[in-house]
Protein backbone atom coordinates (compact mmCIF):
# COMPACT_ATOMS: atom_id res chain seq x y z
CA UNK A 1 0.00 0.00 0.00
CA UNK A 2 1.26 3.49 -0.89
CA UNK A 3 2.51 5.63 1.98
CA UNK A 4 3.37 9.31 2.28
CA UNK A 5 5.75 10.58 4.97
CA UNK A 6 5.57 14.30 5.75
CA UNK A 7 8.42 15.73 7.85
CA UNK A 8 7.87 18.95 9.80
CA UNK A 9 11.16 20.62 8.89
CA UNK A 10 11.59 23.21 11.63
CA UNK A 11 10.19 20.91 14.31
CA UNK A 12 12.85 18.30 13.52
CA UNK A 13 15.61 20.92 13.25
CA UNK A 14 14.78 22.39 16.67
CA UNK A 15 14.47 18.95 18.20
CA UNK A 16 17.86 17.91 16.90
CA UNK A 17 19.52 21.10 18.12
CA UNK A 18 18.20 20.85 21.66
CA UNK A 19 18.50 17.06 21.92
CA UNK A 20 22.28 17.42 21.73
CA UNK A 21 22.51 20.76 23.52
CA UNK A 22 24.76 19.42 26.30
CA UNK A 23 27.06 17.57 23.94
CA UNK A 24 26.84 19.29 20.54
CA UNK A 25 28.46 17.86 17.44
CA UNK A 26 30.95 20.38 16.06
CA UNK A 27 33.13 20.45 12.96
CA UNK A 28 36.81 21.28 13.17
CA UNK A 29 35.91 24.79 11.97
CA UNK A 30 33.37 25.33 14.75
CA UNK A 31 30.07 24.66 12.94
CA UNK A 32 27.39 23.07 15.15
CA UNK A 33 25.97 20.17 13.11
CA UNK A 34 23.75 18.66 15.82
CA UNK A 35 20.45 19.54 14.13
CA UNK A 36 21.77 18.48 10.73
CA UNK A 37 22.90 15.12 12.07
CA UNK A 38 19.63 14.35 13.86
CA UNK A 39 17.65 15.51 10.84
CA UNK A 40 19.73 13.19 8.65
CA UNK A 41 19.08 10.30 11.03
CA UNK A 42 15.34 10.92 10.75
CA UNK A 43 15.52 10.90 6.97
CA UNK A 44 17.76 7.86 6.68
CA UNK A 45 15.81 5.91 9.30
CA UNK A 46 12.60 6.45 7.37
CA UNK A 47 14.17 5.63 4.02
CA UNK A 48 15.89 2.47 5.27
CA UNK A 49 13.15 1.02 7.49
CA UNK A 50 9.90 2.23 6.02
CA UNK A 51 10.89 2.56 2.36
CA UNK A 52 8.13 5.10 1.68
CA UNK A 53 6.86 5.64 -1.81
CA UNK A 54 6.38 9.36 -1.17
CA UNK A 55 8.35 11.67 1.10
CA UNK A 56 8.25 15.46 1.53
CA UNK A 57 9.65 17.99 4.01
CA UNK A 58 7.43 20.99 4.78
CA UNK A 59 8.89 24.27 6.00
CA UNK A 60 7.54 27.52 7.40
CA UNK A 61 8.29 30.77 5.58
CA UNK A 62 9.16 34.14 7.17
CA UNK A 63 5.99 35.85 5.87
CA UNK A 64 3.11 36.50 8.30
CA UNK A 65 0.31 33.94 8.18
CA UNK A 66 -3.45 34.38 8.47
CA UNK A 67 -3.01 33.60 12.18
CA UNK A 68 -0.79 36.65 12.63
CA UNK A 69 -3.42 38.75 10.90
CA UNK A 70 -6.19 37.35 13.10
CA UNK A 71 -4.20 37.81 16.30
CA UNK A 72 -1.38 40.36 16.27
CA UNK A 73 0.35 38.74 19.25
CA UNK A 74 0.47 35.28 17.69
CA UNK A 75 3.95 33.85 18.40
CA UNK A 76 4.96 37.17 19.94
CA UNK A 77 7.66 36.96 22.59
CA UNK A 78 9.26 33.83 21.15
CA UNK A 79 12.96 33.54 21.81
CA UNK A 80 15.09 34.27 18.77
CA UNK A 81 16.36 31.23 16.92
CA UNK A 82 19.74 30.17 18.36
CA UNK A 83 22.62 31.40 16.19
CA UNK A 84 23.97 27.87 15.67
CA UNK A 85 20.56 26.69 14.47
CA UNK A 86 20.13 29.68 12.15
CA UNK A 87 23.43 28.69 10.52
CA UNK A 88 22.35 25.04 10.28
CA UNK A 89 18.91 25.58 8.67
CA UNK A 90 20.28 26.40 5.17
CA UNK A 91 22.50 23.33 5.37
CA UNK A 92 19.46 21.19 6.22
CA UNK A 93 17.94 22.49 2.99
CA UNK A 94 21.17 21.50 1.24
CA UNK A 95 20.96 18.02 2.76
CA UNK A 96 17.37 17.53 1.62
CA UNK A 97 18.35 18.75 -1.84
CA UNK A 98 21.34 16.38 -2.00
CA UNK A 99 19.12 13.45 -1.05
CA UNK A 100 16.63 14.57 -3.74
CA UNK A 101 13.73 14.73 -1.30
CA UNK A 102 10.84 17.03 -2.18
CA UNK A 103 10.15 20.16 -0.13
CA UNK A 104 7.06 22.36 0.09
CA UNK A 105 6.48 25.79 1.60
CA UNK A 106 3.84 28.43 0.95
CA UNK A 107 3.99 32.10 1.99
CA UNK A 108 1.14 32.95 4.36
CA UNK A 109 0.78 29.37 5.59
CA UNK A 110 2.53 27.35 8.27
CA UNK A 111 4.15 24.00 7.63
CA UNK A 112 1.41 22.47 9.84
CA UNK A 113 -1.27 23.58 7.36
CA UNK A 114 0.70 22.17 4.45
CA UNK A 115 0.95 18.84 6.26
CA UNK A 116 -2.79 18.89 6.98
CA UNK A 117 -3.55 19.57 3.33
CA UNK A 118 -1.22 16.81 2.12
CA UNK A 119 -2.76 14.31 4.54
CA UNK A 120 -6.26 15.32 3.42
CA UNK A 121 -5.41 14.90 -0.26
CA UNK A 122 -3.55 11.65 0.37
CA UNK A 123 -6.57 10.21 2.15
CA UNK A 124 -8.72 11.04 -0.87
CA UNK A 125 -6.21 9.14 -3.02
CA UNK A 126 -6.17 6.11 -0.70
CA UNK A 127 -2.63 6.85 0.47
CA UNK A 128 -1.63 6.37 4.12
CA UNK A 129 0.11 9.39 5.66
CA UNK A 130 2.66 9.53 8.48
CA UNK A 131 3.32 13.00 9.94
CA UNK A 132 6.82 13.16 11.42
CA UNK A 133 6.85 15.88 14.07
CA UNK A 134 7.13 16.65 17.77
CA UNK A 135 4.29 19.20 17.54
CA UNK A 136 1.19 18.09 19.45
CA UNK A 137 -1.08 20.20 17.19
CA UNK A 138 -0.68 17.56 14.47
CA UNK A 139 -2.58 15.04 16.57
CA UNK A 140 -5.88 16.66 15.52
CA UNK A 141 -5.20 15.24 12.02
CA UNK A 142 -5.07 11.58 13.03
CA UNK A 143 -7.53 9.32 11.24
CA UNK A 144 -7.82 5.79 9.90
CA UNK A 145 -5.28 6.74 7.20
CA UNK A 146 -3.23 9.42 8.97
CA UNK A 147 -0.86 8.88 11.89
CA UNK A 148 1.66 10.99 13.79
CA UNK A 149 5.25 9.83 14.28
CA UNK A 150 7.08 11.41 17.24
CA UNK A 151 10.85 10.79 16.91
CA UNK A 152 13.05 10.23 19.94
CA UNK A 153 16.11 12.32 20.77
CA UNK A 154 18.40 10.79 18.14
CA UNK A 155 15.65 10.69 15.53
CA UNK A 156 16.15 6.98 14.83
CA UNK A 157 13.21 5.60 16.83
CA UNK A 158 9.75 7.09 17.05
CA UNK A 159 6.34 6.58 18.59
CA UNK A 160 3.41 6.14 16.20
CA UNK A 161 0.10 7.65 17.28
CA UNK A 162 -3.08 6.48 15.60
CA UNK A 163 -6.69 7.14 16.54
CA UNK A 164 -6.63 4.77 19.51
CA UNK A 165 -3.41 6.25 20.92
CA UNK A 166 -4.63 9.84 20.57
CA UNK A 167 -7.96 9.11 22.24
CA UNK A 168 -6.16 7.38 25.10
CA UNK A 169 -3.55 10.12 25.47
CA UNK A 170 -6.06 12.96 25.72
CA UNK A 171 -8.89 10.98 27.35
CA UNK A 172 -11.37 12.05 24.67
CA UNK A 173 -14.07 10.39 22.56
CA UNK A 174 -13.29 11.99 19.19
CA UNK A 175 -9.97 13.04 17.65
CA UNK A 176 -11.28 16.50 16.76
CA UNK A 177 -11.59 17.21 20.49
CA UNK A 178 -7.79 17.59 20.58
CA UNK A 179 -8.40 21.11 19.23
CA UNK A 180 -10.83 21.91 22.06
CA UNK A 181 -8.41 20.79 24.76
CA UNK A 182 -5.52 22.73 23.23
CA UNK A 183 -7.73 25.82 22.88
CA UNK A 184 -8.54 25.80 26.59
CA UNK A 185 -4.92 25.12 27.59
CA UNK A 186 -3.41 27.69 25.27
CA UNK A 187 0.16 27.47 24.04
CA UNK A 188 2.96 29.54 25.58
CA UNK A 189 5.34 28.76 22.72
CA UNK A 190 2.99 30.19 20.08
CA UNK A 191 1.45 32.72 22.50
CA UNK A 192 -2.03 31.26 22.08
CA UNK A 193 -3.87 32.64 25.16
CA UNK A 194 -6.37 29.90 26.05
CA UNK A 195 -8.05 30.41 29.42
CA UNK A 196 -5.72 31.34 32.31
CA UNK A 197 -5.64 28.77 35.08
CA UNK A 198 -6.78 25.88 32.87
CA UNK A 199 -4.12 23.25 32.29
CA UNK A 200 -4.20 19.91 30.53
CA UNK A 201 -6.05 17.94 33.23
CA UNK A 202 -8.73 20.58 33.75
CA UNK A 203 -9.17 21.00 29.99
CA UNK A 204 -9.65 17.24 29.63
CA UNK A 205 -12.30 17.21 32.36
CA UNK A 206 -14.19 20.14 30.84
CA UNK A 207 -14.20 18.69 27.33
CA UNK A 208 -15.19 15.29 28.66
CA UNK A 209 -18.15 16.98 30.37
CA UNK A 210 -19.16 19.46 27.66
CA UNK A 211 -17.72 18.02 24.45
CA UNK A 212 -16.55 21.24 22.77
CA UNK A 213 -15.35 24.75 23.60
CA UNK A 214 -18.58 26.16 22.20
CA UNK A 215 -20.77 23.96 24.37
CA UNK A 216 -18.67 24.82 27.43
CA UNK A 217 -19.10 28.55 26.80
CA UNK A 218 -22.85 28.04 26.37
CA UNK A 219 -23.07 26.16 29.67
CA UNK A 220 -21.11 28.32 32.11
CA UNK A 221 -24.11 28.29 34.48
CA UNK A 222 -23.03 24.74 35.32
CA UNK A 223 -19.60 25.95 36.49
CA UNK A 224 -18.80 27.33 39.90
CA UNK A 225 -16.58 29.90 41.59
CA UNK A 226 -13.29 31.00 40.11
CA UNK A 227 -13.54 28.57 37.21
CA UNK A 228 -16.89 30.02 36.11
CA UNK A 229 -15.44 33.53 36.33
CA UNK A 230 -12.36 32.66 34.30
CA UNK A 231 -14.27 30.88 31.55
CA UNK A 232 -16.78 33.70 31.17
CA UNK A 233 -14.12 36.42 31.30
CA UNK A 234 -11.92 34.73 28.69
CA UNK A 235 -14.64 33.29 26.45
CA UNK A 236 -13.45 35.30 23.44
CA UNK A 237 -9.86 34.16 24.04
CA UNK A 238 -11.03 30.55 24.03
CA UNK A 239 -12.90 30.99 20.75
CA UNK A 240 -9.95 32.74 19.12
CA UNK A 241 -7.52 30.13 20.46
CA UNK A 242 -9.53 27.38 18.82
CA UNK A 243 -9.41 29.21 15.48
CA UNK A 244 -5.64 29.61 15.81
CA UNK A 245 -5.07 25.94 16.62
CA UNK A 246 -7.25 24.42 13.90
CA UNK A 247 -5.04 23.27 11.02
CA UNK A 248 -6.32 24.11 7.56
CA UNK A 249 -6.65 21.30 5.04
CA UNK A 250 -7.32 23.35 1.92
CA UNK A 251 -4.03 25.20 1.33
CA UNK A 252 -3.71 25.90 -2.43
CA UNK A 253 -0.67 23.71 -3.07
CA UNK A 254 0.60 23.06 -6.57
CA UNK A 255 2.27 19.65 -6.78
CA UNK A 256 1.99 16.32 -8.49
CA UNK A 257 2.28 13.08 -6.56
CA UNK A 258 5.13 12.12 -8.86
CA UNK A 259 7.04 15.15 -7.51
CA UNK A 260 6.95 13.60 -4.02
CA UNK A 261 8.14 10.17 -5.08
CA UNK A 262 11.36 9.07 -3.36
CA UNK A 263 14.41 9.34 -5.63
CA UNK A 264 17.99 8.05 -5.26
CA UNK A 265 20.33 10.63 -3.68
CA UNK A 266 22.60 12.82 -5.75
CA UNK A 267 25.86 11.11 -4.84
CA UNK A 268 28.18 13.97 -5.77
CA UNK A 269 26.19 16.57 -3.82
CA UNK A 270 25.87 14.23 -0.86
CA UNK A 271 29.59 13.50 -0.80
CA UNK A 272 30.51 17.18 -1.07
CA UNK A 273 28.13 18.16 1.73
CA UNK A 274 29.28 15.36 4.03
CA UNK A 275 32.91 16.31 3.38
CA UNK A 276 32.27 19.98 4.14
CA UNK A 277 30.33 19.24 7.35
CA UNK A 278 32.57 16.30 8.36
CA UNK A 279 29.65 13.86 8.49
CA UNK A 280 31.68 10.72 7.87
CA UNK A 281 29.18 8.27 9.41
CA UNK A 282 26.37 9.68 7.28
CA UNK A 283 28.55 9.51 4.17
CA UNK A 284 29.36 5.86 4.84
CA UNK A 285 25.67 5.16 5.47
CA UNK A 286 24.68 6.59 2.10
CA UNK A 287 27.75 6.10 -0.09
CA UNK A 288 29.30 2.96 1.41
CA UNK A 289 32.10 2.16 3.85
CA UNK A 290 34.84 2.76 1.27
CA UNK A 291 33.89 6.37 0.59
CA UNK A 292 36.69 8.91 0.94
CA UNK A 293 35.84 12.45 1.97
CA UNK A 294 39.35 13.73 1.29
CA UNK A 295 39.41 16.20 -1.61
CA UNK A 296 41.18 15.03 -4.72
CA UNK A 297 44.52 16.81 -4.97
CA UNK A 298 46.65 17.24 -8.07
CA UNK A 299 50.04 17.23 -6.44
CA UNK A 300 53.03 18.60 -8.34
CA UNK A 301 56.62 17.45 -7.89
CA UNK A 302 60.09 18.88 -8.34
CA UNK A 303 60.36 16.95 -11.60
CA UNK A 304 57.49 18.86 -13.24
CA UNK A 305 57.84 22.29 -11.57
CA UNK A 306 60.52 24.73 -12.81
CA UNK A 307 62.54 25.74 -9.76
CA UNK A 308 65.80 27.16 -8.48
CA UNK A 309 66.44 26.15 -4.90
CA UNK A 310 69.79 26.81 -3.21
CA UNK A 311 71.30 25.45 -0.02
CA UNK A 312 73.23 27.98 2.09
CA UNK A 313 75.92 26.38 4.25
CA UNK A 314 78.56 29.11 4.71
CA UNK A 315 78.65 32.52 6.34
CA UNK A 316 79.77 34.12 3.06
CA UNK A 317 76.84 32.64 1.15
CA UNK A 318 74.46 33.81 3.89
CA UNK A 319 75.95 37.35 3.71
CA UNK A 320 75.33 37.42 -0.06
CA UNK A 321 71.76 36.11 0.41
CA UNK A 322 70.90 38.73 3.05
CA UNK A 323 72.30 41.52 0.84
CA UNK A 324 70.02 40.31 -1.96
CA UNK A 325 66.98 40.01 0.33
CA UNK A 326 67.40 43.60 1.50
CA UNK A 327 66.95 44.74 -2.09
CA UNK A 328 63.56 42.98 -2.46
CA UNK A 329 60.15 44.63 -1.93
CA UNK A 330 58.82 41.56 -0.13
CA UNK A 331 60.21 38.33 1.28
CA UNK A 332 58.60 35.28 2.84
CA UNK A 333 60.41 33.02 5.28
CA UNK A 334 59.82 29.91 7.35
CA UNK A 335 61.69 28.78 10.43
CA UNK A 336 62.33 25.03 10.44
CA UNK A 337 62.43 23.48 13.94
CA UNK A 338 62.72 20.10 15.61
CA UNK A 339 59.12 20.28 16.90
CA UNK A 340 56.08 22.56 17.28
CA UNK A 341 56.79 23.19 20.98
CA UNK A 342 57.96 26.80 20.92
CA UNK A 343 59.59 26.49 24.36
CA UNK A 344 61.58 23.32 23.74
CA UNK A 345 62.22 23.02 20.01
CA UNK A 346 65.62 23.45 18.40
CA UNK A 347 66.26 25.45 15.22
CA UNK A 348 67.27 23.52 12.09
CA UNK A 349 67.37 26.33 9.53
CA UNK A 350 65.60 29.22 7.81
CA UNK A 351 63.95 29.09 4.37
CA UNK A 352 63.53 32.25 2.25
CA UNK A 353 61.76 33.04 -1.02
CA UNK A 354 61.23 36.22 -3.02
CA UNK A 355 59.50 34.79 -6.09
CA UNK A 356 57.62 31.67 -7.20
CA UNK A 357 59.91 28.78 -8.04
CA UNK A 358 62.89 30.20 -6.17
CA UNK A 359 64.10 29.56 -2.65
CA UNK A 360 67.03 29.43 -0.26
CA UNK A 361 67.57 27.26 2.79
CA UNK A 362 70.16 28.36 5.33
CA UNK A 363 71.32 25.41 7.41
CA UNK A 364 71.65 26.54 11.04
CA UNK A 365 74.33 24.10 12.11
CA UNK A 366 76.37 24.36 8.89
CA UNK A 367 76.58 28.18 8.98
CA UNK A 368 76.90 28.30 12.75
CA UNK A 369 74.58 29.86 15.30
CA UNK A 370 76.67 32.97 16.01
CA UNK A 371 77.11 33.75 12.31
CA UNK A 372 73.43 33.12 11.60
CA UNK A 373 72.27 35.47 14.35
CA UNK A 374 74.79 38.14 13.40
CA UNK A 375 73.77 38.19 9.74
CA UNK A 376 70.01 37.76 10.26
CA UNK A 377 69.86 40.70 12.67
CA UNK A 378 70.18 42.98 9.62
CA UNK A 379 66.92 41.78 8.10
Amino acid sequence: MSALYVIDGFSMAYRGHFALMRNPVMTSTGINTSSILVFANVLMGLLEREKPEYLVVVFDTPEPTFRHKAYADYKAGRDAMPDDLAVAIPRIHDLVDALQIATLQAPGWEADDLAATLAHQAEAEGIDTFLVTSDKDYEQLVSARTRVCRPGGSGEQYQVLGVEEVLEKWQIERVEQVVDILALMGDKVDNVPGIPGIGEKTAQKLIKQFGTVEQLLASTDELKGKQKERVETHADDARMSKELIILHREVPLEFAWEDLRVQPPDLEKTKALCAELELRTLAERILGKDVSLEPERNYRHLEDVPHEYQLVTTEAALEALVADLLEQSRVCFDLETTSLDVKRCGILGVAFSCAAGTGYYADWDAVGEDAMLSVLERL
